[in-house]
């Protein structure tokens, strides 16, 4: 039996929550995995919803204001050189991707688990942080800031969030 999640927060764990690794934040039920960036789970009508994203200094395109963040989606394994540098575009198809986008459609909250290596501001030092709801505010095929080893651009998901007030 696999552990049971759910959309919003998480019983039982505060914002501000402190792990100190990706494991423990999987076994804390915040998100589905302990390495892909975005966590997905079954919505009511069996279709994949996202309900959290790692900070964790995956792409270059990424923004974090804390208020506010420009998270780029994700992509296959073999979509990426062993640096994780993009090699092709991402697609709306990958199921991480199109979950992301249902629960902007649908106004589902996001968790935002922030780890070591995202932006210094804001991360935790040599841990993974709860830093509470987001709300999906946009969505977007954009270009990375760099393109593919032949030169050529690279579309990428977007996703813009808004923390929400009560956090």
């Amino acid at each position: 039996m696999g552990i049971e999640r759910v959309i919003g927060h998480v019983d039982g764990v505060p914002v501000g929550a402190v792990f100190h690794r990706r494991l423990d934040v999987m076994r804390a039920k915040l998100h589905q995995t302990n390495q892909r960036g975005i966590s997905w789970l079954e919505d009511q009508d069996g279709r994949k919803v996202g309900d959290a994203i790692v900070l964790h200094g995956g792409y270059e395109d990424d923004e974090d204001h804390w208020e506010w963040i420009r998270y780029t989606g994700a992509s296959k394994n073999k979509d990426k050189d062993p640096s994780g540098r993009l090699l092709r575009s991402q697609s709306w198809s990958y199921e991480d991707n199109a979950a992301l986008r249902l629960s902007y459609e649908r106004g589902h909250p996001i968790r935002v688990i922030r780890g070591y290596e995202g932006d210094p501001r804001y991360s935790p030092f040599d841990s993974y942080r709860y830093d509470g709801l987001y709300v999906i505010t946009d969505v977007r095929t954009a270009t990375s800031k760099r393109p593919a080893l032949d030169g050529s651009p690279i579309d990428i998901c977007q996703f813009d969030l808004r923390r929400l007030l009560d956090e």
